[in-house]
């Protein structure tokens, strides 16, 4: 088959499947009965769902201290990281980093333990 003969078959294809062909068949009451018999967005949801009734007497419950280890954790990795960096430079610039990695990781670690 050529470009042409595809192009043409193509064209043709999306002709038939016109917006109005399209909502015709949308609007058939056939369509409706079944989509009445099939699942409901209401019911997609899974697992247990609080009722409104005792939403509003709940309490929330109170943040834990050592939630907030996530800067601690990005700077113990921040600092392996510039050393591995440091390891691969080499020279002087290559200790340098690796340095300032060690000192930035241990910081982490430092507040990460306390």
């Amino acid at each position: 088959m050529n470009r042409k003969t595809i192009s043409v078959i193509a064209a043709l294809a999306l002709g038939s499947a016109s917006p109005a062909a399209v909502a015709i068949a949308q609007s058939s009451p056939v369509a409706q009965q079944r989509s009445a018999a099939g699942p409901t967005v209401a019911a997609s949801s899974v697992g247990i769902r609080a009722s409104s009734a005792s939403s509003a007497s709940v309490q929330k419950p109170v943040a834990e201290p050592r939630l907030g280890a996530g800067r601690n954790i990005a700077l113990m990795v921040v600092g392996g990281a510039a050393l591995v960096i440091g390891a691969v430079i080499g020279g002087t610039a290559g200790v340098l980093v690796a340095i300032a990695g060690a000192a930035v990781g241990l910081y982490g670690l430092y507040y990460f333990v306390q």
